[in-house]
């Protein structure tokens, strides 16, 4: 209770002076920002979701497991820029989900890095489904699912 007392004491001794004033408030507020997060600055500009968010969204696909997306995703990327893909069969020993992606089409986002979309066929306990999806390239070994949906 003393601390909270002499706390107070001292704001009020402060706030006569508005100068006074004006230079505490700005010492806490760039205190507290500085404190706010606890990540230093080169934590903040080397972290994935700085790259990833400034260019596109990472997507949670819709009706699938998210390992099985990943490894459709990393089957895409791999297939290079070739648009002449035959089916390209992928299967999750994990989930035991297969498949295959039978269209590459690549293109140029719109913040201008290199994207795929793609058409590919998933088979697993709930039958088979078919999905569209694009996944785009943020760094020079990084590619996110920028979407994933069941095509109607």
């Amino acid at each position: 209770m003393k601390i909270v007392f002499d706390i107070v004491t001292s704001c009020h001794r402060l706030a006569k002076s508005a100068p006074d004033l004006a230079v505490l408030g700005f010492l806490v507020f760039t205190a507290s920002g500085c404190a706010i997060n606890g990540n230093s600055l080169p934590d903040i500009a080397n972290s994935e979701q700085l790259v990833t968010n400034s260019v596109v969204d990472k997507a949670k696909p819709d009706g699938i497991e998210e390992t099985d997306a990943e490894l459709i995703k990393s089957t895409v990327v791999a297939a290079g820029t070739s648009t002449n893909v035959t089916p390209l069969a992928w299967q999750n020993p994990e989930t035991g989900s297969s498949g295959a992606i039978v269209a590459i089409d690549n293109f140029m986002g719109k913040h201008g890095q290199k994207c795929r979309g793609f058409k590919t066929s998933v088979a697993n306990f709930m039958g088979i489904a078919y999905y569209n999806g694009e996944t785009c390239q943020v760094s020079d070994e990084k590619w996110v699912l920028s979407w994933f949906k069941a095509s109607h």
